[in-house]
């Protein structure tokens, strides 16, 4: 290891970021009125349209039951609704619903987070904003890696 007391500083650093993150989709998910579970759910819905609930259940690494539950709950709060797939009716398609006044009431929670890193993303130049790019890709990938593996012991 060329720099142990950086590495150190570093990986603190990251893993007090991965904390915080999950703190505050937590205070927003409750806010919204629904679980971070269920608010994570939503954005992996949201991402990957067209999901079915076997997609969604391998996405979240939860049991096909889990997600029925998490399912039934956003159904029964009108955020999504379940459509069958016109060409394989045995098919099942997870689709959010449109609320324009729930996501004026999401992007108002998340404004105080995105000015800040408006802020932030200010300070650097295009060519620092691309590493960090670069950086955070190379760390979403390393996750998605780390879940794999850890969902496959």
């Amino acid at each position: 290891m060329k720099h142990p007391e950086l590495y150190k500083e570093l990986s603190e650093c990251v893993q007090r970021a991965g904390t915080l993150t999950v703190l505050h989709t937590n205070a927003v998910a409750h806010r919204v009125g629904i679980s971070a579970t269920e608010f994570e759910a939503m954005d992996i819905i949201s991402r990957n349209q067209p999901i079915t609930a076997g997609q969604l259940a391998e996405e979240c690494g939860l049991t096909t039951g889990a997600v029925t539950g998490i399912l039934d709950r956003l159904e029964r709060h009108k955020f999504v609704c379940r459509k069958r797939d016109p060409e394989d009716r045995r098919r099942v398609f997870i689709v959010p619903i449109e609320n324009p006044e729930r996501s004026k009431k999401v992007r108002e929670l998340y404004k105080p987070m995105s000015d800040c890193f408006q802020a932030f993303v200010d300070r650097y130049s295009p060519e620092q904003i691309r590493f960090l790019i670069d950086m955070q890709d190379l760390a979403n990938s390393m996750t998605e890696k780390a879940i794999k593996e850890l969902r496959n012991r």
